[in-house]
């Protein structure tokens, strides 16, 4: 990626947030709530129909009727673009309802309610599934046909209404593609097609552009309206493909999600997906929403554990691990996105297609789309932030690395990571481009940030960061006086503190403009908890960890501290954490289950033990690293218990 590119989107979002700050001035911040249905039937029973998205007509009756007794506004997609454009302020209790793909019962069944009820809505049609009277595609486990779709008549007479909103689901994307070299079919408006190389950004542009614009003239030649909404299929867009929608005259982009807007932020709008037919209790629930509540239960894996030369045998690895992670009824797995054969914490390839390092295979993009589909867990890409080793090309690391204090000198730091300085112009624009890699060629739902994130009291003294600090208001004549000087070194720790989370933050923003939905988390090491001194020794701050990312993640690895008593050592942990003014639904603890002083796998026992204590703690979000799946360790019948979502705590919605 460019660096003109990252200037111009760090612009963009300083004078959208400018903007949007002076609109708060002006226009109260109205919250709205949308929701995403698709079919309406009457014989839809229980939770076990063959489509999970349909809905009995009888609890659609049920949700809009609670919505009018409990005094809810049912507004219309154009009244929440006014409300942002500042023309026209929102109600208290907004909704919006939207319904996906045109099947026959919009028109037959959902139609006549709305009318019923003077609710207004948007409806998200398919154009090619419309346009096609050939159409057979496999809808809900069963073959759909044109007769289950509906007409353009029946959809201009809906949109004369004045209650629905006619919106593009695109004109042929709601479909996958082929996005690797396995052939795993992956959603059409965020993949690269794979046919024997990756889809070029050109191509993938021109491909969007014809879709939207082929779905856009489609709906305006039948409807005499220019649509202005577009429903992005399976709720997966990417900035790129939305400027393109922007280009073309969309103004409003509506995704999947937690379904809870902010009126004068709703260029994209999160719905809450309707499925597996809930009652009007569950319904109710969708309005008690915390995107923390659920607890984190995490794996972390190694892809180096996957990969084999052979890739027969590289599939039973695959499915050995994806068995493993069903079985164990988590929710979350840290998944390694580059390759560590050594073990010592640096990427010297990738499990991706880049530029810049070797590809030890394709893999990532495999494992982490069939953990998704198979097992339903969020995959987070774990990666360094800095740690790449270039083998064929050591001059690199010397040029761009970073730069320490040493017996009166300033060297390439001997830490075990072997980091590219965040503050070198070339170091971070190879950086860049590798995360913008990860994020186009991949899908994943967050990222892990490596524990190479740090910077020693000794660490970084290159020319580039040198001036940084001085840029940051940091007044030393020499470097001694950033050492020892306690008031200036004081300083230079923060600022180095700020200076990492400001570089992930924009290795974020990359990830966004493919992946805008994804969350973020980071490794921070316990002594930073503990001993608040050692800021100074890893340039990491907690409360500022917490502040900054969705998930802090504490290697909570007693082991690896070297303490003599684990169990209490981590009990005070716990306990610390808990004393911190910060949220505990934010913090994942992440357990050790080898220790690799003296290489040995710890007992599943004391892991499960540990994972009592946690629990005893008031601590419900952890996990551990490593797991052998092909090893069996930690031993499942042992860890699975303390782990499964399915049995502890239960789920809430």
């Amino acid at each position: 990626m460019k660096k003109t590119i990252l200037i111009i989107v760090f612009v963009i979002s300083v004078l959208h947030n400018a903007g949007a700050a002076l609109f708060a001035q002006e226009y109260k911040q109205v919250e709205f709530t949308a929701f995403c249905y698709h079919d309406v039937r009457s014989d839809v029973f229980g939770k076990l129909y063959h489509d999970t998205n349909a809905l009995n007509i009888q609890h659609l009756i049920q949700h809009f009727q609670w919505l009018k007794d409990k005094g809810y506004t049912v507004v219309s997609r154009e009244h929440i673009q006014q409300a942002k454009n500042g023309t026209h302020e929102l109600p208290d209790k907004a909704v919006l309802l939207t319904f996906d793909d045109g099947l026959i019962s919009l028109y037959h069944s959902i139609f006549p309610l709305l009318i019923a009820f003077d609710y207004p809505a948007t409806i998200a049609i398919v154009t090619d599934w419309i346009e096609n009277d050939t159409i057979n595609i496999v809808y809900g486990n069963q073959t759909r046909t044109a007769k289950d779709f509906l007409t353009w008549d029946q959809i201009s007479e809906m949109s004369d209404s004045g209650l629905i909103e006619i919106a593009s689901h695109t004109h042929n994307m709601h479909k996958g593609v082929i996005a690797n070299p396995q052939n795993n079919a992956q959603p059409a408006a965020t993949s690269r097609i794979y046919q024997s190389g990756y889809e070029s950004d050109e191509e993938y542009a021109s491909r969007i552009t014809k879709d939207l614009q082929t779905s856009a003239n489609l709906i305006e030649q039948h409807t005499g309206k220019k649509p202005k909404s577009i429903v992005w299929p399976y709720g997966m867009y990417s900035e790129h493909a939305w400027k393109i929608a922007q280009e073309l005259g969309f103004e409003s982009s509506l995704t999947l999600g937690a379904g809870e807007n902010v009126s004068i932020n709703s260029e994209h709008i999160d719905r809450h997906l309707i499925d597996k037919n809930p009652s009007l209790a569950e319904f109710k629930s969708y309005f008690r929403v915390d995107p923390h509540n659920f607890p984190q239960r995490v794996m972390h894996i190694d892809l180096d554990y996957v990969y084999d030369d052979d890739p027969v045998q590289q599939e039973k690895n695959l499915g050995l691990m994806l068995e493993r992670v069903k079985k164990m009824s988590i929710n979350t797995v840290f998944l390694q996105a580059y390759a560590d054969s050594d073990g010592d914490g640096n990427a010297n390839a990738l499990y991706f297609k880049n530029e810049h390092l070797p590809v030890k295979a394709d893999l990532f993009n495999r494992a982490a789309w069939q953990l998704r589909t198979r097992t339903s867990v969020n995959v987070y890409a774990w990666m360094p932030v800095s740690a790449f080793v270039f083998d064929d090309a050591p001059e690199i690391n010397e040029k761009l690395g970073v730069k320490a204090w040493q017996a009166g000198e300033i060297i390439s730091s001997d830490n075990n990571y072997k980091r590219l300085s965040i503050f070198n112009p070339a170091a971070k624009e190879i950086i860049y481009s590798i995360y913008d890699s990860l994020s186009k060629y991949n899908t994943f739902a967050g990222i892990l940030y490596h524990d190479d994130a740090l910077l020693t009291d000794f660490e970084d003294l290159g020319d580039d960061a040198i001036g940084y600090y001085r840029n940051a208001g940091i007044e030393f004549e020499s470097i001694n006086d950033l050492i020892h000087d306690r008031a200036i070194s004081n300083q230079w720790a923060k600022v180095k503190s700020r200076a990492i989370i400001d570089f992930t933050n924009e290795l974020t923003a990359i990830i966004r403009s493919y992946q805008p939905e994804i969350k973020t988390a980071r490794n921070i090491y316990a002594q930073v908890i503990t001993n608040p001194v050692s800021e100074h020794w890893f340039a990491q701050n907690f409360e500022a960890f917490v502040s900054n990312y969705d998930y802090t993640a504490v290697m909570a690895m007693p082991y690896m501290e070297q303490k003599a008593n684990p169990d209490a050592w981590l009990t005070e942990l716990a306990r610390l954490v808990k004393r911190k003014n910060v949220s505990v639904n934010k913090i994942i603890f992440e357990l050790q289950s080898k220790n690799w002083l003296n290489g040995e796998n710890i007992d599943s026992r004391i892991l499960a033990r540990q994972m009592k204590i946690l629990q005893a703690n008031g601590i419900a979000n952890y996990g551990y690293y490593p797991d052998d799946f092909i090893g069996n360790h930690p031993h499942f019948e042992t860890i699975a218990p303390l782990m499964s979502l399915a049995t502890y705590p239960y789920y809430k919605r």
